[in-house]
């Protein structure tokens, strides 16, 4: 791959990278991935950041150890940690001169036509005025994510539907892990790293067994799913680890770096 063929891309971070197992927000980390994300898009390429990590943001904030389960008083977390975590966004990415913009969605602005227009016109204006937009679901509104019931999953679905939506070049999404693995690395001392995967078969399935922090909502198999919405939309995905947000320079370089999921050519 060449740099070209990444010039329009989604990045999609979870709240495994911005938050760690303790609870505390990696600072760090969220300033290099606006260092990162500003020095690509000031240097000619189009930008999307998917981020989830609201409610884990609260939970800082609140003094929580985990999750609760009651769906308002997560309701209530999502509205307290996205006005934070966009407050971190803003004056990170501002040491770097570079613009944002929030955009809150829901899945029925994917499915009404005049919402979905609205939505592709408002991110295409942004990225031609050299604005980030920085998206995440509306869970103080859509609630389902939170019930675990039918969600975007984690926001990996929805970075990779917006990537569509956008014909964006391919999606980069952050993880806790270097890469897929055959197994759990976690718990199995033998597992190996897949650095390409084709398409996404039983045994790519079964080998999703990855990790979830406790305060995030995902795991391997939504990132599988945002794959295969990618694989099937002839686009491509590289899953990486989310410590070293400067690890995307090197997959837009076309370093082989983590796992990309590409259709064999």
């Amino acid at each position: 791959m060449s740099e070209s063929s990444w010039q329009r891309l989604v990045v999609k971070v979870g709240t495994s990278t911005l938050v760690d197992p303790a609870g505390h927000i990696k600072y760090p980390v969220i300033n290099r991935l606006a260092q990162t994300l500003s020095s690509l898009q000031q240097n000619g390429h189009h930008v999307i950041l998917v981020t989830s990590g609201a409610v884990g943001i609260a939970l800082e904030q609140m003094s929580l150890s985990q999750r609760p389960s009651s769906i308002p008083h997560q309701q209530a977390l999502a509205a307290l940690g996205q006005g934070y975590l966009m407050s971190i966004y803003n004056q990170s990415f501002a040491f770097y001169h570079q613009l944002t913009g929030q955009v809150l969605l829901t899945y029925d602005v994917f499915d009404n036509p005049k919402m979905r227009h609205n939505m592709i016109n408002a991110l295409e204006t942004m990225l031609a005025q050299h604005i980030i937009p920085v998206i995440n679901e509306n869970d103080v509104i859509a609630v389902d994510e939170m019930d675990h019931r039918h969600s975007f999953g984690d926001n990996d679905k929805l970075a990779a539907m917006v990537a569509q939506e956008v014909n964006a070049d391919g999606l980069i999404v952050l993880s806790d892990v270097d890469a897929l693995y055959t197994s759990n690395p976690a718990l199995n001392a033998d597992a190996k790293p897949i650095h390409r995967v084709y398409e996404i078969t039983d045994a790519i399935r079964c080998s999703a067994t990855g990790s979830t922090s406790n305060f995030g909502t995902g795991g391997m198999a939504t990132k599988l799913a945002a794959a295969e919405i990618m694989l099937l939309n002839h686009s491509k995905m590289v899953l990486i680890n989310g410590d070293n947000p400067a690890l995307i320079l090197d997959v837009v370089k076309g370093k082989q770096i983590g796992t990309l999921f590409e259709e064999e050519k």
